[in-house]
This record gives structure tokens, sequence and C-alpha cells, in this order.
């Protein structure tokens, strides 16, 4: 008997993940109904989780090409990206949340992406997985048809959570910058088009973002998130990176303290609590990186 031998894998989608129990089984259950004929494989990157996210991992080993990667010794999800990516099989890589969903046809359209080009991102949905009041606490997202890849701090555009690219251009770079608790998918970009390469955008690959549900979450993601601000500015305000004037920071807290008395309901403070975290959030990070960013 004559045994075929595997297709080798061109692309490994990566996902870094730690106490992802609430939303992991949306993302891999999204990925098992992707209609892709290519050879491809889910590495998922476990970032010393505390709760069930294994447990369901491992429920899709027959459903998925998949292969679960142990990373508990440095807590970062940068870093464990990079742990996932050298244990990756494929030549292009795809990197996306544990707790987000893809669309359908998102993987074929990646997948057609990266045949043309070196480095992509996808469109992003901030709607389908998002009630009203929780999509306005962010704001408006919509890229411009005309414009989608807009710089990104006056800089330049950046890939944001949902990234193809070769594994050749992302080993040039020296992979995620690991030295960043959060915004690391922005400073690769950067690296990677400040080294030559263009960022193109897929507008069939659809990428649905999910938000935190509480007031609690969406404070924390908007302080974690901000308190790497700073550091993004230390390293590429000689690159054009703006930051805020003093009276554009008074006008915003000003806005904030005079708000906050008014409102009534979780949708009227949503917004505010990210702001508030954004806030702060500059203002911690400018401590800690010791460099005034607010």
């Amino acid at each position: 008997m004559t045994l075929t031998p595997p297709r080798p894998v061109e692309y490994s989608v990566v996902i870094p993940f730690r106490n992802a129990a609430p939303y992991i089984r949306d993302q891999l259950e999204a990925l098992a109904q992707q209609d892709f004929d290519g050879a491809w494989e889910l590495v998922l990157v476990d970032n010393g989780s505390e709760d069930e996210s294994r447990q369901i991992a491992e429920s899709f080993r027959g459903r998925l090409g998949l292969r679960i990667v142990d990373a508990r010794e440095r807590a970062g999800a940068a870093w464990a990206t990079n742990q996932g990516v050298r244990r990756a099989s494929g030549q292009k890589l795809i990197f996306i949340d544990s707790d987000d969903e893809v669309a359908p046809g998102y993987l074929a359209a990646m997948a057609e992406g990266l045949e043309r080009h070196d480095f992509i991102v996808s469109a992003f949905d901030h709607e389908a997985l998002n009630p009203p009041w929780l999509r306005s606490a962010h704001g408006r997202f919509a890229r411009d048809p005309e414009n989608p890849l807009s710089d990104h701090f006056g800089v330049l555009p950046s890939a944001g959570g949902s990234v193809g690219i070769t594994r050749a251009v992302f080993e040039a770079v020296g992979g995620f910058p690991d030295e960043f608790p959060r915004m690391y998918d922005i400073a690769m970009s950067w690296k990677v088009q400040f080294a030559g390469t263009t960022l193109h955008y897929v507008p069939d690959a659809v990428y649905r973002v999910r938000y935190r549900s509480s007031l609690l979450e969406l404070y924390r993601q908007g302080l974690a998130g901000s308190s790497c601000a700073p550091l993004l500015y230390k390293r590429y305000r000689g690159a054009g990176m703006r930051r805020r004037t003093i009276e554009d920071v008074l006008r915003s807290w000003s806005r904030l303290l005079v708000s906050l008395p008014k409102a009534r309901t979780k949708a009227d403070f949503a917004p505010l609590v990210v702001q508030l975290g954004r806030e702060l959030g500059r203002l911690r990070g400018s401590f800690r990186y010791r460099v005034f960013f607010p």
C-alpha cells in the first residue's frame, strides 16, 4: 500500500490566547466553517490560560489542522505570537485574535492577497458582533473607500488585529516587538513599511471585531491600550508621530468632566469610560516610559 504524503502547509494562522474561554469557541467555529482548499494550519498559542480556553481549543482537533503551543514562560501577546511563528510551518502567516471572528470567505481572500503581496490587512466589520450602544463607545471606524489605509498617528498606516505577511518579511524585521504589551501590531506594521514593504488592503477579507461588553472592561481596555502609546511615540517621534497639544488635552478632559455627571444609561457611560481609560492610560504610560505623551 502506497501512502500519499500530506501536502506541505503553505499558510499558518497564528492566534495567541490567554483566558479566552468566553469567546474563543466562536473564532474557532468561524475558522472551521471557512471554505478554503489551500493547505493551511492553525497555531494556537496558550499564553498562560487559567480558564477552559485550552480545553475548548483541544475540542477542535478533529475539525481543524491544529497545533497548540505552550507559551507560559512570559506574559505578553507579542512574545507569545512570536513563539507561535517559530512552531508554525507555513511560509505565509496570518495573525488574528481569539476574541474576534472571521467572516465567511476570509481565509480564501487573505490567501489570495498573499499570493500577490507580501504584507496585507483585511477589512474590519465593527457592527456584526456589537450592539449600537457599544459601537458608539468607540466612535466611527469605517474606512474611507477612497483611502482605506490612512496614516495612524500621522506616521504610516497600520495593519491592526488582522494581518497577513510572508515569513521572510516578518523575520527580516524581527517579528513583533515584544517590549510592547499592546500596540505591538502597529509597531510591527511600521517597521515593515519603513523597511520597504508596502501594506496592501484586501477588502474581500472581512474581520469581525468584538468589543468588551461591560463598562469596567471597556475602561480597562482603553487604559491598557493607551498606556503603550507613549512607548510608540518614544520609538517613532523621529518619524513624525504626533502628540496632542496641551490645549487639546485640556479640552478633552473638560468635555469628559462635564459629560460624566450628565450620564444616566449604560450607553451614556460607555464612550466616557473608554475616553477616561485612554486619558489615564496616556498619563500612566508617560510615567512608565519616561516620555511626555499626553
